[in-house]
């Protein structure tokens, strides 16, 4: 970081991963745990939060911008954690991390795989400046959870990985402007082959 700092444009924004909250973990014994010893589970929820603390602060001191959690709470199938798991070992350390690293002067964005779709709402206030990446792959509509966020959160990606990967380059570029369109807000887009993006031999 202190070298893209020195090399970079000033208004280069960094952004530190500086992992954050609880996560799902599918082991038997965090499950079973989540039910038999919920203390425990909390006691994890805390010790993860105060090493991330620590984590931030030390990205502000080398010239971060913004700090992200990759905490994903969902796979394709929908949620993780039930609606009181979330309230109780979520969505208040959600709170506390963001308010920590807005305190510093820093943007927080939690990243998300999977359909995260029914908790939606409550993430849009649960303190983080950005959601990420709205996960394609599992029927995540971007469209959708714009108008379920109503402006209090910034969304990011629902770009298909995989597409960039085995895609031809003209299905990239309509999946890419159909993307931007949905975003927009009524920018006009080119609805041209992808042919001049193409790299050139």
């Amino acid at each position: 970081m202190e070298v893209l700092k020195e090399m970079g444009p000033d208004d280069l924004m960094l952004i530190a991963s500086a992992t954050g909250v609880l996560a799902a973990d599918y082991s038997e014994e965090f499950c079973l745990r989540m039910f038999e010893e919920p203390e425990s589970i909390e006691q994890v929820a805390e010790d993860k939060l105060k090493g991330s603390l620590e984590v931030i602060l030390r990205f502000h001191d080398l010239g971060a911008g913004a700090v992200f959690t990759a905490s994903d709470i969902a796979d394709n199938s929908g949620p993780f954690f039930n609606p009181s798991q979330m309230e109780r070992w979520i969505f208040p350390f959600l709170q506390r991390w963001s308010d920590s690293a807005r305190n510093l002067g820093l943007f927080s964005i939690l990243h998300n795989d999977g359909n995260i779709a029914s908790y939606m709402d409550r993430l849009a206030v649960s303190g983080v400046d950005a959601i990420q990446a709205i996960d394609p792959v599992a029927e995540m509509d971007i469209e959708e959870a714009m108008k379920v966020a109503a402006g209090r959160v910034c969304l990011c990606g629902n770009i298909d990985c995989g597409l960039l990967l085995t895609g031809t380059p003209d299905q990239v570029f309509e999946s890419t402007r159909r993307l931007l369109a949905a975003c927009g807000s009524g920018v006009p887009l080119s609805s041209e082959p992808a042919m001049r993006f193409r790299r050139r031999s």
